[in-house]
């Protein structure tokens, strides 16, 4: 803190986080799974600030990452009503509703605190507009490595972290802002440091174009996101569940198809730049042969949703959009879960890896939702009532597939051995070397005369199903029999051409 900062000090504080019992506790200690799922709650908290524009950086050199937002920002006496004590959530009091109309998607609170999984020391930068304060605050979370017997007070209340902070009256009036720099990282967030470090390899996106990461995504070599470093799937991980938009032309031919979703997210304004590269929702579907497409809209009595489902004529890859992904106020609850919400595995079980689904889901399914935002309760009632008719929409669109992309791609292999089967009975008619000249030239038709009329025929469904039925070795021999005799070949020469017959097919 240099002289000129301290000259504008007007109070300093500290004082410790609590939680107001040891389950509280329990809850918000490994909430998150992954890094990626506590940084999306970080920039979910930005959204709800109504920032229009976030970013963050990754300072491998200075074991740091820093998120910065244009966000409405927090005064001391909202950080310490907010965090000093968390029993409860202040987030949607009064309104569920941002000041520019967002849905808020946070509801309990407790973001800033599970950030204790990524580093072991949490500084926040606020200042809001209309005033002059700036805000700076220091959690360590050293206090929760300590045994929850070591943290609880008198009171029952479980300590969290400590924190000390000061108040300057520096900022210029219109200036709102919050910085956050997570320090001292941790765990498999180290990982993160390293894959932002430059010369990453070609499996990193750090530093690519949003274009150039466009067409990385659009490769159907690219089978799943884990071809690339913990960092480059961090940040795929964080666009696919908050409200940024998607890319211009994600969904190939039906981009216009789904225009309307597309431009509802565009309308939000949320933009966030992860070091340098523009973030955007990581589902692309590149154009392919065979693919299908359908809208849907649920409405019931407990939930109501709409989306769209995607089919490719083949395994869907990457094989991390397989499945069906569930947004609720726009932020997604988890990843796409491959279950499908747990569609029965028998039932279509070829089609289910060839599916892609984003599902919308009204704010009354959020009363489903566990605390980790990653899950929902099977149990309630506006899950199980959207299950099971998402399950009916599932159902039918598995059927359009079956007919329109399975049946396509059966009858086009069978047209396709067909077309084979022809050339190759071209090629057989014109190898001379093929006639045996033992073979007596009795009362038959010449065989080029019989190829040219199979040639002649049209590929038919009765022509290609003939072409390609598949005969027994037994039927093959019978039919040679039949077909020798009735040209006149000699019963000893029938054998001996059956015997050669036989060693070939049996080799």
């Amino acid at each position: 803190m240099d002289d000129h900062a301290l000259a504008h000090t007007a109070d300093e504080f500290h004082g410790e986080i609590t939680v107001s019992s040891v389950i509280i506790d329990q809850l918000s200690s490994g909430l998150y799974e992954s890094p990626a799922a506590c940084l999306k709650e970080l920039v979910n908290n930005s959204f709800d600030a109504d920032a229009n524009h976030v970013y963050m950086s990754v300072r491998p050199d200075a074991d740091l990452i820093v998120i910065d937002d244009d966000g409405t920002g927090m005064s001391r006496a909202e950080f310490e009503r907010h965090f000093r004590r968390i029993a409860r959530s202040y987030k949607r009091e009064g309104s569920d509703i941002t000041a520019t109309g967002r849905k808020k998607i946070g509801k309990i609170g407790i973001g800033f605190i599970a950030a204790n999984e990524i580093c072991d020391r949490l500084e926040i930068q606020s200042s809001k507009a209309g005033s002059t304060e700036r805000l700076q605050v220091t959690l360590d979370f050293a206090e929760m490595r300590r045994d929850v017997d070591q943290r609880t007070r008198g009171s029952g209340e479980v300590a969290k972290a400590d924190y000390a902070g000061a108040v300057f009256y520096d900022e210029p009036i219109d200036s709102h802002y919050t910085r956050i720099f997570m320090s001292e990282v941790r765990g498999e967030s180290r990982e993160i440091l390293s894959g932002a470090r430059s010369g990453g390899g070609t499996e990193s996106l750090y530093g690519l174009s949003a274009t150039s990461v466009f067409e990385r995504l659009a490769d159907r070599t690219l089978r799943t996101w884990d071809e690339f470093d913990l960092y480059s799937k961090t940040i795929l991980e964080i666009g696919e569940n908050v409200p940024v938009s998607y890319f211009p032309d994600w969904a190939g031919e039906y981009t216009a198809d789904l225009a309307d979703i597309s431009e509802a997210i565009e309308a939000l304004d949320f933009r966030v730049r992860i070091d340098g590269t523009d973030l955007y929702k990581p589902i692309v579907f590149p154009p392919s042969e065979r693919t299908l497409l359908k809208r849907f809209e649920i409405s019931g009595e407990h939930v109501g949703a709409f989306g769209y489902m995607y089919a490719n004529g083949g395994r869907l890859t990457p094989t991390d959009l397989n499945g069906v992904l569930i947004r609720i106020r726009n932020s997604a609850v988890g990843d796409y879960d491959s279950s499908f919400l747990a569609y029965p595995g028998f039932l279509s079980a070829l089609f289910q890896g060839w599916v892609s689904v984003e599902l919308y889901a009204d704010d009354r399914l959020e009363d489903a939702l566990n605390i980790d935002r990653r899950t929902l309760r099977v149990t309630h009632p506006a899950y199980v009532e959207l299950q099971d008719l998402f399950h009916s929409e599932l159902e039918s669109f598995f059927s359009d597939v079956r007919r329109d992309l399975y049946g396509a791609r059966s009858a086009g292999r069978k047209l396709e051995l067909a077309e084979k089967q022809t050339r190759s009975i071209e090629e057989a008619a014109g190898d001379k070397t093929r006639t045996s000249e033992t073979v007596p030239i009795l009362h038959r038709r010449s065989l080029p005369d019989v190829v040219n009329e199979v040639q002649a025929k049209p590929l038919d469904s009765k022509t290609v199903r003939v072409l390609n039925k598949t005969r027994s070795i037994s039927e093959i021999v019978e039919l040679v029999r039949l077909s020798a005799l009735e040209v006149g070949i000699s019963e000893a020469d029938l054998d001996a051409l059956l015997a050669r017959l036989l060693e070939r097919l049996t080799r």
